[in-house]
């Protein structure tokens, strides 16, 4: 065979290029909705309503202890005549509390909370010693418009009552004791600070008080001396402002 035959037959034996495959369409993929299902999960930015931010605790339950401040309106007794420059506009009153909380969901929660307060008012010439004693108790609901990663911020709204004694001790060995209830409406800021098992909580709040003036029980020498119709020594209404700070266990 000829050279010329010979390279004509390996050209024709040699080959093709293979056929390029065609592209295969891409699958459609459905956009994710948001976690509850519902079309109105996210905004147009995409991001999450604020009300939904912020990922579930672990730990929703907190007990603590606190240390407590009450300013609140001084006593007007009938009993005894108290030295005016102890009785001014207001009076401060310090004690401890204890609180539990509920954190339902990361914008909700529950606060139970139980404070007491005491002060001593005197006399000139300390010939009477009067002391009163405070123990507020209420219920809460804790809205947190701000939650980062440590600290919270809440706005708390509640309502409880409030049991106050007052006790007089007279240089005679006579002694009396005055004790009354009262209704509470609370409003206050709360913060927590939290850390793995301990938190941090600051709370500032304002007390409406309602007393009852005429269910007070009187018992002693020095308030049957004073008559047997005395009325509870605080006023029908009034303002009290409590500002604490505690810690509190996580869990």
């Amino acid at each position: 065979m000829s050279p010329i035959l010979a390279v004509l037959a390996l050209c024709l034996a040699a080959p093709g290029p293979a056929a390029s495959a065609e592209p295969t369409p891409a699958a459609f993929v459905a956009p994710a909705k948001d976690g509850g299902g519902s079309a109105f999960g996210r905004n147009r930015a995409g991001r999450r309503p604020w009300w939904k931010e912020g990922a579930e605790s672990k730990r929703k339950f907190m007990f603590g202890v606190a240390g407590v401040i009450m300013q609140a309106p001084p006593i007007r007794t009938e009993v005894v005549d108290l030295d005016p420059r102890d009785i001014g506009r207001s009076v401060a009153l310090g004690g401890v509390g204890v609180f539990a909380r509920w954190r339902a969901k990361p914008i909700f929660g529950l606060d139970l909370d139980v404070r007491s307060g005491s002060v001593r008012y005197g006399r000139s010439g300390d010939t009477v010693s009067v002391s009163q004693d405070q123990i507020l108790a209420d219920l809460a609901a804790l809205l947190y418009l701000g939650r980062g990663d440590v600290a919270q911020f809440a706005l708390a709204g509640g309502v409880g009552g409030m049991a106050s004694i007052v006790r007089y001790n007279g240089s005679d060995d006579a002694s009396g004791r005055q004790t009354w209830g009262s209704l509470t409406v609370r409003v206050g800021a709360e913060a927590e600070f939290l850390f793995k098992r301990v938190a941090l909580v600051l709370s500032f709040r304002a007390y409406g008080v309602a007393a009852g003036r005429k269910g007070v029980s009187n018992k002693g020498e020095l308030v049957e001396r004073a008559g047997t119709d005395v009325r509870a020594p605080a006023p029908a209404f009034a303002t009290m402002l409590v500002g604490s700070a505690g810690v509190a266990y996580r869990f």
